[in-house]
């Protein structure tokens, strides 16, 4: 009897010790809030996270969908109605070379302004020029080259931010759209073989804070180039030269030009001997941008009865207020050149725009 008394006792004192206290109740209990609150966070990051994709999402898209609506309204390809072509001398070939427009940008400087009107005035002031020169030297044919920088960017630094009028997509659509207009009108008067950088600085997209050239394969000018090239599908009187390569380089007559906007040449003096080195042939005109001046220096021999020389084109765009803060600057301008047969480069025009 007294061992089942025993026995019935430790049961009960078994179960009493089962029973949780209030202590223990307490941690439990903060425990679980614990573990919803933890949750809670997780979904509310979720949340913020997906949030901010949705918006980035929607904000890459948006941009997509408004390139692609402004490109279907551009896509109305009217031939000109041409004019009789000239008769030019069979040993005479003509090249004109522009760049640096900084379609987008608006300042006052010393002793230049510009804006997005100044620059279709400016690209209507060569065109007057170039017809005029045409009927002067009798031009049927006419190489350009286009060297960058065609519009003002948003990417190269912050204080560039002060002087957009417009933002960087529609400097693109609005500049591509207006050089096609002005290349139409062009071929009214003369056959274009058109060649263009498709590689520059100002047209870079850095993403993410990366450094100068780092993709320098994301550049707008390659949206640029490729939408002219469509433009001109129909067009017989122009002629579009797809470039793949860094560098533009053609030929005229027998003369090799190579051509790039500038921003990436360490030596520009050496640079045809190096890059002749490189390719394994022999290169007898630079044709550079990027300085914002012009300038025609010897840095060599040719094979061909000419001097081997680099050739800095001018700005459309001109002095601005960086340039007086280091008390340079040139005219806004292009270059128009002659080529002969047997001397090479023979005949510059410097065209002033401003």
């Amino acid at each position: 009897m007294l061992c089942f008394l025993e026995k019935i006792l430790e049961k009960r004192k078994l179960d009493i010790a089962d029973i949780p206290t209030s202590e223990d109740v307490e941690k439990k209990t903060e425990e679980k809030l614990l573990e919803l609150q933890k949750e809670r966070y997780k979904l509310q990051t979720l949340r913020l996270d997906l949030n901010k994709t949705v918006r980035e999402t929607s904000r890459s898209e948006l941009k997509v969908e408004e390139f692609i609506q402004e490109m279907k309204r551009m896509m109305n390809d009217v031939l000109p109605e041409f004019e009789v072509l000239q008769k030019q001398d069979y040993n005479k070939e003509y090249l004109l070379s522009f760049a640096d427009s900084h379609y987008g940008k608006e300042f006052k400087s010393i002793t230049n302004e510009y804006s997005i009107e100044l620059v279709y005035d400016r690209f209507n002031r060569l065109l007057t020029e170039v017809v005029d020169i045409v009927n002067e030297r009798g031009i049927r044919k006419l190489h350009i080259l286009a060297l960058g920088d065609l519009i003002e960017g948003m990417t190269l630094r912050v204080s560039q931010l002060n002087n957009l009028k417009i933002g960087m997509t529609q400097q693109t659509i609005q500049f591509m759209r207006f050089i096609v207009q002005w290349l139409r009108e062009l071929s009214k008067y003369v056959e274009i073989v058109y060649y263009s950088t498709t590689l520059s600085n100002h047209t870079q997209i850095r993403p993410f804070g990366t450094k100068a050239n780092q993709f320098e394969d994301e550049d707008v000018e390659k949206i640029i180039f490729a939408y002219i090239e469509d433009m001109f599908e129909a067009n017989d009187r122009v002629t579009i030269v797809n470039s793949n390569e860094k560098f533009v380089m053609f030929k005229l007559f027998n003369y090799n030009l190579i051509a790039t906007h500038g921003h990436k040449i360490k030596n520009i003096k050496t640079f045809l001997n190096d890059i002749s080195a490189k390719y394994k042939t022999f290169f007898d005109y630079l044709v550079v941008a990027h300085h914002h001046h012009n300038l025609i220096s010897t840095v060599g021999e040719g094979n061909n009865g000419n001097n081997c020389e680099v050739i800095k084109v001018p700005s459309i765009m001109g002095t601005d207020e960086y340039a007086d803060d280091l008390l340079v600057g040139a005219k806004a301008g292009a270059l128009l050149i002659e080529f002969t047969e047997n001397q090479g480069k023979r005949l510059t025009y410097d065209i002033i725009l401003n």
